[in-house]
């Protein structure tokens, strides 16, 4: 993953006190948090309040009043100009010394909210060099608070009326400390991630109906610390980041039971990596919940300090102890002959392993041979020797688990996918270049919630030379039928649609979008997690290759920095086989040949055409269609069913259009016997080699119908009230997609 945020080594171990949460009995290892840890030294306090901001605002959140203070010398009166008011709401900030924090101005606090605080000016304050803390932002917001006039000047109290104690700013950072002693027996350790570490800071949290901040659907990055040969058996290390309060736990009632399966989704944790002696590829994984208090607890505070000892020391493979995990990685063609039908996608449920031919194609349930492929790559010579994973996405945005794997090595990722001729020649001297010459096997990863990713196939040994086709892995429990033409309600995994309001004879559709990793039936979902999950990948037209889509609990009218280095906020990020390096948004401005984009699946065309041979438009499921066996893009018939009239949408449609902005999505109704609608995510679209637009307004999706340069799809924005069937769309502009049946 990109790792924004930077850190400092201890010289040397934390100094401990009596600790809390201590593990007894036989277990891998122990984990002890200092209780109520005040480890700052003198010098871990800012000589001034630099940069005073003070706002107020009404109980709403709008702006009442407010100014800039400058520097204040602490423990000084000030006087501060505020409205009288009975129930009102005060911020204030002293920003630091190093412009972390822009100004609030007269902004609502709903903005101030949504305002990032810069991480790298954070990052490098050393707390022991005292001018550094001078940098470091204080916060304090008071949500309810009365402020009168006595005499001729306005007095803050408490709501009640009484003397208002509660004027303490705190730190915004929160300052993490681990220790660690490693004595285990033919392991070593070799790396520390700090896992679920939001990627900004905030200045106003924001919490969720739960109480739980920042919400899942915002950024988080890993922070990736190698441990080096010095460390290995002992070492220290501390770094500030943001807060990130994710509630408690009733299943964690002691430490041992603070796992995976039990700890809140997006607690942040140590991660500790050790390799065998002598083979690498077997590791030993550890995790360690960072939490306040007992061991039901995942709550992780600004201005806390939290100081961890970690104590390893245990004899062979702790299976006992969940919070291990033991990894002895299998090639992926071990134990794997589950030979499927090829298609552009691959739906596979966590944990599953299957096998292909990448020369094939079902098309119509009939196996046909790829052309395109063998007219590229079918001399002698030429074709397929190695295979790698090009990305794969997270279980919940840069949370959770990498969907695919973790590979071997940069090198090697044959425990993921690999590749076999059917004669057992070697392939990279002998290159597959056509039909029954070879299979690709893939097995993805365990105990996952599912997500996306990409595997290709290259024209040189070890993922060198051109990518000669790549295919989409959906990792999924939806599992519908390919197979008969009635509509499926019950069990969700098994879900079809007949879109039959406008349309009598139509086939069934999926009921959420290529890549999506939910589908809704009748009701809206209560939250922004739920809802992104129904943000399928993005198309453009004619092309096999799926573009990330949204990922953001916000309204963002454009994104103009989706290619940059870093992960542009508001977007779905996709990584690596290492399950950690992002990986960059590619563009150009061409309208290249079929060849060079199937070469190039990561990059955007800003200038596609969707002219390439064939696309999508055509009778028959296409070479190019992205939909899994037995299914294929829609046609703007197939779509006709969410217009009345032929061409607009009725307001009668939407069922919730009273709502639907604040929705983030819209239910349209398709079945008129019953009344069922589905739920459309308003995901926004690619609009260019930079941008990507109207999140949280604007949905679409994309049918195979060509209309000369231009594609057919269902065009859903509401900030002009346009619900139609359009056929000027630009190919190159990337939308979601529905799969419907290619045959009854």
């Amino acid at each position: 993953m990109n790792c924004t945020a930077t850190a400092r080594r201890n010289g040397s171990p934390q100094r401990l006190a009596a600790t809390a949460r201590v593990e007894g009995g036989y277990t891998a290892f122990n984990a002890s948090l200092l209780p109520d840890v005040q480890t700052r030294a003198s010098t871990d306090v800012p000589d001034h309040l630099y940069n005073l901001e003070i706002r107020q605002y009404d109980a709403a959140g709008n702006h009442l009043t407010g100014k800039d203070y400058g520097t204040v010398t602490i423990g000084t009166s000030l006087e501060v100009a505020l409205n009288t008011s009975d129930d009102c709401q005060l911020v204030l900030v002293a920003r630091g010394s190093g412009g972390a924090v822009s100004s609030l101005g007269t902004n609502s606090l709903d903005n101030v909210r949504n305002m990032i605080v810069k991480s790298s000016v954070i990052n490098t304050i050393d707390p022991s060099v005292s001018a550094n803390m001078n940098a470091m932002p204080y916060v304090l917001h008071l949500k309810h608070v009365k402020v009168v006039k006595v005499g001729d000047k306005a007095v803050i109290q408490s709501p009640d009326g009484s003397y208002d104690t509660r004027l303490m700013l705190k730190r915004l950072a929160t300052r993490l400390t681990v220790t660690w002693n490693y004595s285990v027996a033919d392991y070593k350790l070799k790396q520390l991630l700090i896992q679920s570490v939001p990627l900004n800071y905030t200045i106003v949290d924001k919490p969720e109906t739960d109480g739980t901040y920042p919400s899942i659907v915002s950024q988080f990055t890993t922070l990736v610390i190698p441990i080096s040969e010095a460390e290995s058996t002992s070492g220290s290390y501390s770094c500030w980041v943001p807060a990130n309060v994710r509630g408690e736990s009733a299943s964690s009632t002691t430490e041992t039971q603070r796992t995976k399966a039990n700890a809140p989704v997006g607690s942040t944790f140590f991660n500790f990596i050790a390799a065998k002696t002598g083979d690498v590829k077997k590791k030993l994984d550890y995790r360690v919940y960072i939490g306040s208090g007992p061991s039901t607890d995942f709550n992780m505070y600004r201005n806390k300090d939290y100081v961890y000892t970690v104590n390893f020391s245990h004899v062979g493979i702790p299976t006992d102890d969940n919070r291990v995990t033991y990894i002895d990685p299998i090639p992926a063609s071990e134990n794997n002959d589950n030979l499927v039908p090829t298609a552009n996608c691959f739906m596979v449920e966590p944990g599953g392993a299957f096998c292909f031919d990448p020369f094939a194609f079902q098309q119509n349930k009939t196996e046909i041979t790829n052309s395109q492929m063998t007219s590229w790559y079918g001399t002698a010579g030429t074709g397929i020797k190695s295979v790698k994973l090009l990305w794969q996405t997270r279980e919940n945005g840069d949370i959770g688990d990498p969907v695919i794997g973790i590979a071997n090595s940069d090198d090697d990722h044959t425990n993921i996918v690999d590749i076999k001729r059917i004669d057992n020649n070697d392939i990279s001297g002998n290159p597959a270049n056509g039909k029954g010459q070879c299979r690709i096997y893939c097995r993805v990863a365990a105990n996952t919630t599912g997500g996306n990713g990409v595997i290709a196939a290259y024209d040189g040994p070890d993922g060198t030379g051109n990518i000669v086709w790549s295919w989409h892995i959906w990792v999924t429990d939806y599992k519908p039928d390919a197979r008969g033409g009635e509509q499926v309600l019950e069990p969700e995994n098994k879900r079809k649609l007949l879109f039959s309001w406008n349309n009598s004879s139509v086939l069934p559709m999926m009921d959420r979008s290529l890549g999506a990793m939910a589908g809704y039936l009748d009701e809206v979902p209560e939250t922004y997690v739920d809802k992104s999950k129904a943000n399928g990948f993005h198309y453009q037209w004619g092309r096999k290759d799926p573009f990330p889509s949204s990922y953001t609990a916000k309204k963002i009218a454009e994104v103009t920095n989706k290619t940059s280095s870093t992960p542009p906020e508001g977007m779905l990020n996709r990584y690596g086989a290492d399950g950690l390096t992002y990986i960059v948004n590619g563009s150009r401005s061409l309208n290249p040949g079929l060849q060079v984009s199937c070469q190039n699946p990561l990059l955007y065309y800003g200038s596609w055409k969707g002219d390439s041979p064939k696309g999508w438009d055509e009778t028959n499921k296409t070479l190019s269609d992205p939909c899994p066996a037995g299914w294929r893009v829609p046609s703007k018939d197939d779509l006709n069913a969410l217009v009345q009239g032929g061409s607009s949408l009725n307001s009668t449609n939407i069922k919730n259009r009273a709502t639907m902005t604040d929705d983030g999505g819209c239910l349209l109704f398709f079945d008129r016997k019953d009344g069922h609608s589905v739920f459309l995510r308003f995901s926004g679209y690619d609009r260019s080699t930079t941008t990507f637009g109207f999140i949280g307004t604007f949905a679409g999706l994309y049918s195979r119908n060509k209309n000369g340069n231009n594609g057919w799809m269902f065009w859903f924005l509401i900030n002009n009230g346009e619900y139609k069937i359009r056929g000027d769309i630009y190919s190159s502009d990337a939308h979601q997609l529905r799969c419907i049946q290619e045959q009854e």
